[in-house]
């Protein structure tokens, strides 16, 4: 492990690896282990569960510890999580439920045994950001007619490729910038499309992970609007 933080849910930023604190074992973090119920020759109800895990904490400047413990709390005491954000890559949702001290052989000197309630049973990390840019009528991009017509002919379907290099199944975020109306897309046999007029500057995002699910639109001057509602399933 090279850096670890925790981000509060208010924003705050707690650094657990510097030169004057640092998380002695994280071994209990990184394991994992799947939910499930025994069935007659086999499981069923499989589910990836919040756990409990054991966090390590040494300082050599004690002050310090307090200034995360406020950090701490206050996740719990909103029901909010935080994130725990392992070499600024992967994550995942978390709340420090409680602390132990261990011995320490002198004064300015701690250690701190935390109590981590990890939220999602599984860490995380997001995937390079994949761009498509879909050819539009007008832009001069397709084949036009050498005469005019009464009416405007629509642009061909352009056959875009998403790459997923994982596997299996992944979950995703997509953002759809204006002007568009009514926009849509489809990956393997799924179709996602919301009834909305995203205006020039706009764009509307969509996120289908296990940690959410939602829809907003956000206009061009900053406003972001709740459009779970106007998606079409």
């Amino acid at each position: 492990m090279r850096e670890l933080k925790y981000t509060a849910h208010d924003g705050t930023v707690i650094d657990l690896d510097t030169g004057s604190l640092w998380v002695a074992d994280l071994q209990e973090m990184r394991g994992y282990a799947w939910t499930y119920t025994l069935a007659t020759r086999g499981i069923k109800s499989v589910s990836r569960n919040a756990s409990t895990a054991k966090m390590t904490v040494r300082t050599t400047d004690p002050s310090i510890l307090d200034v995360a413990q406020t950090a701490f709390d206050s996740d719990v005491q909103a029901v909010t999580p935080g994130t725990l954000t392992v070499d600024g890559e992967w994550f995942q949702r978390a709340y420090v439920v409680g602390s132990s001290l261990g011995l320490v052989p002198w004064p300015e000197y701690a250690q701190v045994d935390y109590t981590i309630v990890l939220c999602d049973g599984v860490w995380r990390r997001a995937l390079p950001v994949q761009h498509f840019f879909p050819m539009t009528a007008g832009t001069g991009s397709q084949i036009d007619l050498p005469l005019d017509l009464p009416t405007d002919l629509a642009p061909s379907k352009i056959a875009l490729t998403v790459n997923n290099p994982t596997g299996k199944a992944a979950e995703f975020t997509a953002v759809i910038f204006g002007p568009c109306v009514n926009p849509s897309f489809q990956i393997g046999g799924n179709t996602y499309a919301v009834d909305v007029t995203v205006p020039e500057g706009g764009h509307v995002s969509l996120s289908a992970t296990g940690l959410r699910k939602t829809i907003t639109l956000t206009a061009e001057n900053g406003d972001v609007s709740d459009v779970f509602d106007k998606g079409v399933r």
